[in-house]
């Protein structure tokens, strides 16, 4: 079976399953994705793998939303596919081309998708929906995204729950090479819980509320530290708000890094990672080192990864834009104690291990393909 995965671009983040995909020995996948990428996503160079059959030129338009790929609809054409994997946003016009044109060759469309948040509405509902249902099969992050479209009338057997995963591999191979703290403890001068948050510092992420429930915590008699692993438009007015806070001295804004080695550090010494505005990968990326994550806990508002937490065992859900629920769903964390802790740590394994990982991916494209592992 040869299959052609049209990607809007190739995450770094995904390198673990892209890898997999590219040595399955039943299916043979080509990819080929956009060269070009806003948002600060980094990319991974998919001239590694052995199915890389190019790059496209991405055309975005003002605001930074992907409308359209040069060179994706002769992919539509080309007589070696059998079924093609798109990307599942509906605002890349190319796509529904390609989608409509394999309809009438008679060739299968996947969509690796999100499938429906829940908010939508007018015609952007229509617009969605219209689009999924171009598809012969939706492989969905999430089960709550199922949920809503069984709700709509899909067919149960045309998805399935593929879930999220990053370079799983590689990440537990550090994992077992992770240091002690005492970088941590020199830079704050203290050996109190550490909070991290990963990721850009942007104002959806809602980093203001962490401030204030870090202010919050001080005045109880709880205080901690945090460090912020990212960069964004949002520093200097959080450089700001901490000194108003007289949090100065408790935050590190130590910078965008991929150090996957360092990050993975951070997040194994943390009490909790904190995502006041949306988790995402996040979340992921935490429970795969063994830290609980705590996120706001307004479905509609967030994104599928956010599944993988069980308050009060792999993480907490507060009230969403409200600071004091956030102190309230961050202050058990702070106060577990080793043995706790530990036994949080082997929760958050769990789950990634049963879910959230390029292995069980993989189970979920053969089982879609009909395909037997070799």
């Amino acid at each position: 079976m040869k299959i052609c995965c049209l990607f809007n671009i190739a995450p770094r983040y995904r390198a673990g399953i892209y890898r997999r995909m590219d040595g399955d020995p039943a299916v043979e996948y080509d990819f080929v994705a956009g060269e070009e990428s806003t948002g600060g996503i980094a990319l991974m160079d998919l001239r590694e793998l052995k199915g890389f059959r190019g790059y496209l030129h991405n055309i975005y338009r003002r605001g930074g939303k992907l409308v359209w790929q040069r060179g994706a609809i002769r992919k539509a054409f080309a007589k070696r596919y059998d079924a093609y994997i798109l990307t599942g946003n509906p605002g890349i016009r190319s796509n529904w081309v390609i989608a409509l044109i394999a309809r009438l060759l008679g060739r299968p469309v996947y969509l690796w998708t999100h499938g429906l948040y829940g908010d939508e509405k007018g015609l952007k509902r229509w617009k969605n929906l219209t689009y999924l249902r171009l598809a012969g099969h939706l492989l969905l992050y999430g089960e709550r995204a199922r949920r809503l479209l069984l709700d709509e009338g899909f067919p149960a057997g045309r998805m399935t729950v593929i879930y999220n995963s990053l370079d799983y591999e590689q990440q537990c191979t550090l994992r077992n090479r992770i240091g002690d703290r005492g970088f941590i403890r020199n830079y704050f001068g203290n050996d109190l819980p550490l909070l991290v948050f990963v990721g850009r510092l942007t104002a959806v992420k809602r980093l203001d509320l962490l401030f204030d429930a870090m202010a919050r915590l001080e005045r109880e008699g709880t205080p901690c530290n945090l460090v912020l692993l990212g960069d964004g438009p949002q520093r200097d007015r959080l450089v700001a708000l901490a000194e108003a806070d007289g949090l100065t001295d408790r935050v590190w804004f130590y910078g965008e890094t991929y150090d996957e080695h360092l990050i993975g550090t951070f997040l194994y010494h943390s009490a909790a990672c904190v995502s006041p505005g949306n988790a995402g990968l996040t979340a992921i990326h935490a429970l795969t080192f063994g830290t609980p994550v705590v996120t706001h806990g307004t479905a509609e508002h967030q994104m599928p990864e956010f599944e993988a937490i069980r308050p009060g065992v792999t993480g907490a859900l507060f009230d969403e834009g409200n600071a004091d629920s956030l102190a309230g769903a961050i202050r058990p964390w702070l106060a577990a104690t080793e043995a706790e802790r530990a036994v949080t740590r082997e929760a958050c394994y769990a789950v990634i291990e049963q879910k959230f990982n390029p292995e069980r991916q993989m189970e979920v494209l053969r089982s879609v393909f009909g395909c037997e592992e070799r």
